[in-house]
């Protein structure tokens, strides 16, 4: 973390490590009450996160008798009694970021199929090797449910995206109770952390999740402060073939990161481009999502049928590259975002990150939000074969 902010970023760094040793007590009572939240209680029982992490422990016997409410992004209030011991979600991502909260629980009981080929390839297989054995039967990988086989898990709460309102009417009136989430920026991603802390009356870590992101993501746009446009590089994010992300949280990334994204003016979220739109733009940088199999290469070797990306910038000068997967892909939110614009940053811009070490930055952000020793070996299969 070298650079005009390394001591100050320390300090700050610190104090919020500091914040995070809550989780390593029994029974410890929320100490805020945004979206709502009424009454205290604990969380789960803790189970250790792999060999070289430590333990975070919980006492589940602590209980209160207020109830607990959360409001969700449709606005809706949802009362618990006591904090949900068994929770399903059919959000991609949320397994990753559940884990920054609980550690390895096993309070997550049912997830969506797709969570899982990320999950084989991501460290949070070494870190929750449980979720290995979690139910993905009940819900598709397109959000819809199968209320009957979700009703056998017997969920406290289930997790469902706003744009899904028929799947959320279907399970409230089967009598579960359902928390609906919106995707797309990082506001939105603070509320998830938020509603997550309330239900679990977990706000400290909540608040710690939150101000740990914006020390990170501050380190980099304090080093890319003095950039004119002149100097960022035309980039795009290649969601799949011939698909680039245009609006939602891909813009994001790119412009904090110091980059000109042509598709953030596109209304779609992935919208289907042609060859001649790409040539148009003349990316100097490509990043390649995880939801594709897609890699550099078959741009390299210009292997993919019917287009020519020979002309391209980005081809021609080997800037071509496959996002990473760490506790989850880098490409939607997650508590990992500020690792993806550190990694995006020093690629587009080598001369102002020239001694930030990605590999320190992981592992030192895993010791931090996960209390987890990251290995050489998970570093290099993270960090290593991005432009195979």
């Amino acid at each position: 973390m070298a650079g005009k902010e390394n001591n100050s970023y320390s300090l700050k760094r610190n104090r919020l490590i500091d914040r995070r040793h809550f989780v390593m007590g029994a029974g410890l009572l929320a100490a805020s009450g945004l979206l709502g939240m009424a009454g205290c209680s604990s969380g789960n029982s803790d189970s250790s996160s792999g060999s070289n992490s430590g333990s975070q422990s919980n006492d589940q016997g602590s209980t209160s008798t207020a109830s607990i409410e959360v409001t969700d992004q449709l606005g809706k209030t949802i009362t618990f009694d006591s904090v949900p011991q068994r929770v399903c979600t059919t959000i991609i991502p949320f397994p990753s970021i559940y884990f920054a909260f609980m550690g390895n629980t096993d309070t997550l009981v049912g997830c969506n199929p797709a969570s899982m080929p990320a999950y084989e390839k991501s460290t949070l297989k070494d870190m929750y090797p449980e979720m290995a054995n979690i139910n993905t039967d009940w819900t598709a990988r397109n959000f819809t449910v199968n209320v009957e086989q979700l009703l056998a898990l017997q969920p406290d709460v289930v997790f469902q995206w706003t744009t899904q309102p028929e799947s959320i009417q279907s399970m409230e009136d089967a009598g579960l109770k359902v928390i609906a989430l919106q995707y797309g920026t990082v506001d939105d991603l603070k509320t998830w952390l938020s509603i997550i802390g309330t239900m679990t009356q977990r706000q400290d870590r909540a608040d710690f999740l939150s101000s740990y992101y914006d020390t990170q993501v501050a380190e980099v746009t304090d080093r890319l402060s003095g950039l004119s446009d002149a100097d960022k590089p035309v980039a795009i994010h290649l969601a799949d073939d011939l698909t680039v992300d245009g609006s939602g949280f891909t813009p994001y990334l790119l412009s904090t990161s110091g980059s000109d994204d042509p598709a953030a003016t596109l209304q779609q979220q992935s919208a289907k481009v042609d060859m001649e739109q790409i040539l148009t733009w003349n990316p100097e940088y490509i990043f390649i999502g995880n939801f594709t199999d897609i890699m550099p290469s078959d741009l390299m070797n210009n292997t993919l049928s019917g287009e020519d990306w020979s002309g391209v910038a980005a081809v021609q000068h080997n800037h071509v590259y496959k996002i990473p997967i760490g506790a989850y892909r880098w490409d939607p939110p997650s508590v990992e975002s500020p690792l993806m614009i550190k990694w995006l940053s020093k690629i587009m811009h080598p001369d102002l990150f020239q001694d930030m070490d990605m590999k320190a930055e992981v592992t030192t952000f895993y010791q931090d939000v996960y209390d987890y020793q990251i290995s050489d070996d998970q570093l290099s299969q993270m960090l290593d074969h991005t432009q195979e």
